[in-house]
């Protein structure tokens, strides 16, 4: 099986993205599944275009986007994407949008398509959420839900990950290997 995984380069005033650290710590396999990579620029405009460009290139089974969330003090996987951006912190490219429809005409909200097997929620630092937030980690997945909806598109999930001080980095990256050695 292809797992395409995306995290984020820094953005606001974070110095460093746990994602960006924890895609590019993967080992390329995990119980036979290969691995794939790519970090996006925290843009509203081009985030979900880099990301399914890569898609199409890899044709990956299951693609997990993930986040940073850093006032989190545990890992979540993300349920539902809200077809709304709102977030009074700008992207990487300066843009705001607040109450601004990703996709006029589409549903109000998308679920997640990959469901989790129990397995990865073995530890009390994995938990379900059933919100992805209204900022560019949304809208990144609200995108992959929706093209999923119009065409044949891959399994898709979102995860959030906390900051390095609420869970040392070491600890988000072997729990991580552990979820994707649950699929």
């Amino acid at each position: 099986m292809k797992i395409l995984i995306s995290g984020f380069k820094p953005f606001a005033n974070f110095q460093d993205n746990i994602t960006r650290k924890l895609v590019e710590g993967l080992p390329d396999v995990i119980n036979g599944n290969k691995i794939y990579k790519i970090i996006l620029d925290v843009t509203y405009k081009t985030a979900f275009d880099v990301l399914d460009k890569e898609i199409n290139k890899v044709r990956p089974d299951i693609v997990i986007a993930t986040g940073l969330a850093a006032a989190r003090k545990v890992i979540t996987t993300e349920r539902i994407a809200l077809n709304i951006n709102h977030a009074n912190a700008a992207d990487n490219a300066g843009v705001t949008k607040t109450d601004s429809v990703i996709i006029p005409g589409a549903e109000t909200a998308l679920t997640a398509t990959l469901e989790y097997p129990e397995c990865v929620y073995k530890t009390d630092i994995v938990v379900k959420s059933y919100s992805a937030g209204t900022y560019v980690c949304n809208d990144v997945f609200y995108r992959l839900l929706h093209k999923g909806t119009v065409q044949a598109y891959p399994y898709i999930s979102f995860i959030h990950f906390p900051s390095e001080e609420n869970i040392p980095y070491e600890k988000q990256l072997n729990t991580f290997v552990d979820i994707l050695s649950c699929l």
